[in-house]
């Protein structure tokens, strides 16, 4: 299957939310009742990053990219999800999720939630289920459901929750041609963050972290929404959300958080577009582990029967409260995907990245383990990804 056109609708992005991946997968197998499908990528990536200091190891995007080339790595994971037709209108659904890389393909359980029907319109959710925070956040691991290697990490980096555990409700509807689509939920949920290497590097208060250490933090009483209304050609995408912060490791308890994001989807012709915008604004205590930030980026992508080249530009800034650890840089990337059959694709990029920093920030690293000569680099990819 093609990334064609009418792909990322309000009505396939509705279905994605209820039943995510059997649109997506060329073939499903069915076992009393219970339906099954999945998805799996693999990737090769390298830097020609040099650390300005010859005795710190180059890495970027939590490891992701190192000054060696490498297949090994988190991006690296494969995906299996059950839906079970309880009723008419009730429906379980289960995700089960490897990642490579340090995790070494340990499995986790990913999603795990019951989905009724109230009507044509309605739908409650309820249980653990992947937090709708960026436009493309539903289906991140499905590589095969969007353009880029990766979604861009200049944003994409910008929340470390996958997911939420609660309450959702979705309104589906379609009027003259147009899709709308409203989502409210009520969560909260334990995660993990990355402890940002410039806070390691400056902080004499790091409770023992070291570079690329995860910490531990809690979210409670958030409340928020995600809107989507699509034209055919043309959709939009709101989101935000009001939460709650523990930090437990660092005694920090009831701290505020705020996530607000925008996206727009063109896809006319042979023609894609995809913009995005988020801002995240934190309370003070939290601006060490999560500096206020905006992000933004836009692609456009034009279609020669299978094959899709694309020019990616994306930045990240800091946000409202100006913390010299907020992590800054801008990117450009140029990438292709070029359909293999029906249900796998083979993607290239190369990305040059420029880590930026102002008067007073604890140094220049952009999503870098650490400042790297001249403040510019380039990282390369290799993807294969896969739909079943």
């Amino acid at each position: 299957m093609m990334l064609k056109k009418g792909a990322l609708s309000a009505k396939l992005l509705k279905m994605l939310l209820a039943v995510p991946f059997i649109l997506l997968a060329s073939e499903a197998s069915a076992i009393e009742g219970v339906t099954f499908s999945g998805y799996m990528t693999m990737k090769g990536t390298y830097t020609n990053a040099k650390s300005v200091s010859a005795s710190e190891a180059v890495k970027y995007n939590d490891g992701l990219y190192t000054d060696e080339f490498a297949w090994d790595t988190h991006g690296n994971h494969i995906g299996l999800q059950a839906n079970a037709e309880v009723n008419k209108k009730l429906k379980a659904v289960l995700e089960m999720q490897a990642h490579g890389g340090d995790e070494g393909y340990g499995i986790n359980m990913q999603w795990a939630y019951g989905d009724y029907e109230l009507n044509d319109n309605f739908t409650v959710r309820f249980g653990r289920m992947k937090g709708p925070f960026y436009m493309v956040s539903e289906y991140t691991e499905v590589g095969y459901a969007y353009p880029w290697v990766s979604p861009p990490q200049a944003l994409y980096s910008t929340n470390p929750m996958t997911h939420m555990v609660g309450l959702d409700l979705l309104f589906n509807t379609s009027s003259r041609g147009v899709d709308y689509l409203l989502e409210v939920y009520s969560t909260g949920g334990k995660h993990k963050a990355v402890a940002l290497p410039n806070f390691v590097d400056s902080s004499a208060n790091t409770g023992g972290l070291k570079k690329g250490d995860t910490v531990n933090f809690e979210t409670h009483n958030m409340i928020g929404f995600n809107a989507l209304i699509d034209f055919g050609s043309v959709s939009f995408r709101a989101g935000y959300f009001d939460t709650k912060v523990d930090v437990p490791a660092f005694n920090l308890q009831n701290e505020g958080g705020k996530f607000m994001g925008l996206g727009m989807i063109v896809d006319w012709s042979s023609w894609l577009l995809y913009a995005e915008y988020i801002d995240r604004d934190t309370t003070p205590n939290l601006q060490a582990a999560f500096p206020d930030a905006r992000a933004a980026y836009v692609t456009l992508g034009r279609r020669f029967g299978t094959y899709l080249p694309y020019l990616t530009y994306s930045m990240l800034t800091k946000g409202k409260d100006k913390s010299p650890y907020a992590l800054m840089e801008t990117s450009v990337a140029l990438g292709l995907r070029y359909d293999i059959g029906d249900a796998s694709a083979l993607k290239l990029e190369a990305m040059q990245v420029r880590p930026q920093s102002e008067s007073g920030d604890i140094g220049t690293y952009g999503l870098f383990y650490a400042p790297i000569q001249n403040n510019t680099a380039t990282v390369f990819t290799i993807s294969y990804d896969m739909v079943f």
